[in-house]
């Protein structure tokens, strides 16, 4: 999913050097079937992430479309779980939308900053709170991968977006392995359940889940929160690594 909310399916095949797109767009029938009345905590949620993200490319970009984007978010940020004013929260559903396009065209204005941004901020994490719990062929692959990675910047192809996709995978796999990141994305999936469109089956894992905690069965535990992570509106593994980065970094 980009930042402008569109979804693209892109395979890159790096051993002939081509990348293949596909020739529509797509998007996702959850969120176009959004519940307005009931959906203020989930706008203010992705209202957050949007400026979480504008706020990190501020810090190497200047761009007016930065702070007019930061404007169309204030209604979304401001969403409390008592706004059900289906007018009030599609105003502000409206606006993170134009908030994400407007990011999307900073992000292809300056893409070769962003770029080397989001490869900072993947190395960094790793250097910071990673490397001593990784394997060390895990710290061979991803120095390895950093440095492809870098080579895609400066030669301004394709392929960097795989590169960084890679990286946060091996990211991810290094924090799934911790029984505490398991533990803690478990909380706070079961603690927002305005996340999820199958309320049914969130009520079912979130039961089984607590079942696993009150037993002190991670391993149990570890294929119910993959289940959450995916069945959550918008996706899984990229929303629960930032919140990992938050946790870390709080």
């Amino acid at each position: 999913m980009l930042d402008s909310g569109n979804i693209v399916l892109e395979i890159s095949v790096p051993s002939i050097g081509s990348t293949f797109r596909a020739g529509k767009n797509f998007y996702s029938r959850q969120e176009g079937q959004l519940d307005y009345a009931s959906a203020s905590m989930q706008i203010a949620d992705e209202g957050r992430q949007t400026l979480q993200r504008l706020d990190d490319i501020s810090e190497a970009v200047s761009d007016p479309k930065i702070d007019h984007a930061r404007k169309k978010l204030e209604s979304a940020v401001a969403l409390t779980p008592e706004d059900d004013d289906i007018e009030k929260v599609q105003i502000a559903s409206e606006n993170v939308q134009a908030a994400r396009k407007l990011l999307a065209q900073v992000r292809e204005e300056h893409k070769k900053d962003i770029r080397q941004i989001d490869l900072d901020t993947a190395v960094n994490f790793f250097n910071e709170y990673l490397r001593p719990q990784a394997r060390p062929s895990e710290v061979t692959t991803f120095d390895n991968l950093v440095k492809t990675a870098q080579r895609s910047i400066d030669k301004n192809d394709h392929d960097f977006e795989y590169h960084l996709d890679e990286l946060k995978s091996k990211n991810f796999g290094i924090l799934w392995r911790q029984d505490w990141f398991v533990i803690d994305i478990f909380k706070r999936l079961a603690e927002s359940p305005h996340r999820f469109a199958d309320q049914g089956s969130f009520a079912e894992l979130v039961t089984a889940g607590n079942q696993y905690m009150r037993e002190d069965d991670i391993e149990r535990l570890r294929p119910i929160v993959a289940q959450l992570s995916m069945l959550q509106i918008g996706g899984g593994s990229e929303s629960d690594l930032m919140q990992a980065v938050n946790i870390l970094r709080g």
